[in-house]
């Protein structure tokens, strides 16, 4: 059964003190990212779209092509469990674990050698449905945190012997506050700090400008008085992704933004420690960005960027290698899928799952007409690409991974 949060969770202390913090998204343990997806339309024990999460073990030739579905043991009717979803080792027990959305609440399951444990999770009550998170060690002290967006604020949830606490709130006075949350090492003290942006109407347009702001971590935590903000001039920051692209040790902003209407462009801003450099900006033509992801496919100690890009029907996904000055103006890859309407790219995560140092692809394809798949790509290189499915639920797949 599930535990409300307050209550002790499952692991001892002797044991969270005594492990060492696994990967983010090595859930069962073995050095390795495995493949974490919600399928927020579920069905379980008759109710439907009750929810779930399901995990593919990462390996070192492949991905399992069996996942494995964890849900509530008491699940609720529509409560779309696995909308949004972060992860970390939150209890220290050397087993990655996963927090996911549901409708009014948070839960949180606990990472194991066989995987994600259904049992025992930790249930938080939320006013969000499907609020924004980022998850990182803020305090550095081994235990994984995770920001929360809730109500016209962001909450830190503070890992610790027994997984998840509330810790702290922050609140700029915006009414949405945290609408995008990204974490990275922004000003180089080997501690990752928050990045949040609010989402500001403007009458008669949709949204204004946005205020970008940049939490420090600390060895107490996020605190906004140690916060820094800029305002950029576009309006609409769609997407936040931060990650070192350049190779110097500090994590950079990249961002999807509006110049007006319907004309989208992706962002790169190099991190200079206390300030960002002046915007690098990428443009499609007739496609729209509409996600970004960040990770090193080559092994060069530089984030490589890939976008996902819309175009009516036609999605698809590019990546762009990260350089000294930043990310490549030109894509150098391109993923699309053989199938209309599969909504290639929807989500975008790059991560680990082979466990070589080098970060690989994974593209969601949710599909509209019950295509509900995941793609591997080894080193982003479309070549030996892996594809994943479940028959469990149409459309469940490739809509969230973790943050």
């Amino acid at each position: 059964m599930a535990a409300v949060i307050g209550l002790p969770g499952p692991v001892s202390p002797a044991q969270a003190a005594a492990a060492r913090p696994a990967l983010a998204g090595d859930v069962n343990g073995d050095g390795r990212a495995d493949v974490i997806a919600g399928m927020h339309l579920l069905a379980v024990k008759g109710r439907s779209e009750a929810g779930g999460v399901v995990v593919y073990f990462g390996g070192p030739a492949k991905v399992s092509a069996t996942g494995r579905i964890v849900t509530l043991t008491t699940p609720v009717a529509r409560e779309n469990l696995g909308r949004t979803l972060a992860t970390g080792d939150f209890d220290r027990d050397g087993y990655a674990d996963v927090l996911t959305s549901a409708r009014g609440r948070l839960v949180a399951f606990h990472g194991s050698k066989a995987g994600l444990r259904g049992d025992a999770a930790t249930v938080i009550p939320w006013p969000v449905t499907a609020p924004a998170m980022a998850a990182a060690d803020f305090d550095g002290d081994g235990y994984g945190d995770v920001a929360v967006t809730g109500n016209k604020q962001v909450v830190v949830l503070r890992g610790g012997e027994h997984g998840l606490r509330p810790s702290g709130r922050l609140a700029d006075g915006a009414p949405r506050f945290g609408a995008e949350l990204a974490a990275g090492d922004v000003n180089g003290d080997r501690l990752p700090d928050l990045v949040t942006t609010e989402h500001r109407v403007a009458y008669p347009d949709p949204v204004g400008p946005q205020r970008i702001t940049v939490v420090p971590g600390s060895r107490s935590g996020l605190s906004l008085s140690r916060a820094w903000s800029i305002t950029p001039a576009e309006r609409a920051a769609r997407d936040l992704a931060v990650g070192d692209v350049n190779g110097d040790r500090l994590a950079d902003l990249v961002r999807i933004t509006s110049a007006g209407g319907e004309t989208f462009g992706v962002v790169v801003q190099l991190s200079r420690g206390t300030g960002f450099a002046p915007a690098q900006t990428l443009t499609y033509g007739e496609d729209h960005p509409a996600g970004v992801g960040l990770g090193d496919i080559t092994g060069d100690g530089r984030a490589d960027l890939a976008v996902h890009l819309s175009n009516g029907n036609h999605d698809h996904a590019v990546l762009h290698p990260g350089t000294v000055t930043g990310v490549t103006n030109q894509p150098a890859r391109r993923y699309s899928h053989d199938t209309y309407e599969t909504g290639y790219g929807t989500s975008l995560r790059l991560a680990d799952v082979r466990g070589d140092r080098r970060a690989d692809l994974i593209a969601g394809l949710p599909g509209v007409y019950g295509t509900g798949e995941l793609e591997v790509l080894p080193e982003g290189r479309g070549e030996t690409r892996q594809r994943l499915s479940t028959k469990a639920t149409p459309n469940g797949l490739g809509r969230s991974q973790p943050s």
